[in-house]
């Protein structure tokens, strides 16, 4: 049996893909990450064509930006892991990964037409469902190869890589449905932002689909991405509970908000999940050591990153009519600690 195109990635240690990209002249990949697999697969017997000069030089470079609403990657868990992914996935193409924040507006501009008339980047990933429109339009209108991570925008049509919110919150509402719960209460951040909004999408969807009404005075809808948040789950737990016809359920739309609302339980004279069953969405890792550990809708955060930059790797190589316009990552509902059957009346 003769040498195959696995062989040559095995010895190199890199995939398939980057093996055929770098043997058919195709991709961002560094000329000596292209000519160890040449070598490779010459030293093997695999068949090559010999190397030609590269037309014009590029960057090897790829730019990730995040809004500086998030504060820091440290405390919001979530971004952090899909630029590990972003990361893990580029490196063994030869890129290596830019970050960037995002906030003061002239600053930023700058940078961006920085990138694009020095050609200091070969690409652009850009995070978060809360990034300014004026950022995209501005890549846009400058060419740079974008794609969007938890951000979805109709026009123009810019790839993106969202998570399956509205079958992971239906998942969600449907297990605290089949618990007994009839009053579910819903708590999250702006409906400007395509994630929330389609989480929000999930939970009516499936009260709906049981026959169980959606009832306004149950919904908590922040304005601000700030109140986005431990206390800003802590305040909605308060108001709601506070009211005549309390929910016997919650649904977070991310699980910060669901760890603010277990905080204000215990204030309350409320147990979890003797008296509130709460659900949220993301699955942090502190989701598995509150006490009780909290039930959540599992996103594969570095998975959104590595689908983020392979779909940036293939736009960068042959053009928008050559990618799909959206990916959709798969959740899983994650049972723990914190819902439980409907107390009794």
């Amino acid at each position: 049996m003769g040498v195959t195109i696995e062989d040559v990635a095995r010895r190199a240690g890199v995939s398939v893909s980057t093996v055929s990209r770098a043997l058919n002249r195709k991709g961002r990949i560094s000329e000596q990450t292209r000519q160890r697999i040449f070598d490779i697969a010459r030293e093997l017997e695999y068949p090559t064509t010999p190397i030609q000069a590269t037309p014009r030089r590029r960057s090897n470079t790829i730019g990730i930006m995040f809004n500086r609403h998030l504060r820091s990657l440290v405390s919001d868990p979530f971004y952090g892991l899909v630029m590990v992914g972003v990361e893990e996935s580029l490196r063994q193409d030869g890129y290596h990964v830019l970050f960037s924040t995002l906030g003061e507006r002239d600053e930023d501009m700058a940078a961006i037409c920085g990138f694009a008339s020095e050609r200091r980047v070969d690409g652009l990933i850009l995070a978060g469902c809360d990034v300014d429109r004026e950022y995209i339009d501005r890549i846009v209108s400058l060419e740079i190869p974008l794609v969007l991570v938890d951000n979805n925008i109709i026009s123009p049509k810019v790839p993106c890589v969202m998570t399956d919110n509205i079958t992971g919150a239906r998942e969600a509402v449907d297990h605290l449905i089949d618990l007994g719960h009839e009053d579910i209460a819903f708590v999250s951040g702006p409906m400007t932002h395509s994630s929330l909004y389609e989480r929000h999408q999930g939970y009516r969807q499936a009260l709906e689909a049981r026959g169980l009404p959606v009832r306004q005075e149950l919904s908590v809808i922040y304005e601000d991405v700030l109140d986005f948040s431990v206390e800003g789950g802590f305040a909605a737990a308060t108001r709601l509970m506070s009211r005549s016809k309390k929910p016997t359920a919650i649904f977070a739309a991310n699980d910060s908000l669901a760890l603010g609302v277990m905080k204000a339980m215990p204030g309350l004279g409320l147990a979890v999940p003797g008296d509130v069953s709460v659900v949220g969405f993301d699955d942090v890792e502190a989701a598995a050591h509150t006490s009780p550990p909290l039930t959540t809708v599992r996103v594969d955060k570095t998975d959104l990153g590595r689908h983020a930059a392979r779909l940036l790797s293939e736009l960068i190589d042959g053009g928008s009519e050559c990618v799909p316009y959206k990916i959709s990552v798969c959740t899983e509902l994650i049972v723990r600690g914190s819902t439980g059957p409907r107390p009794r009346e």
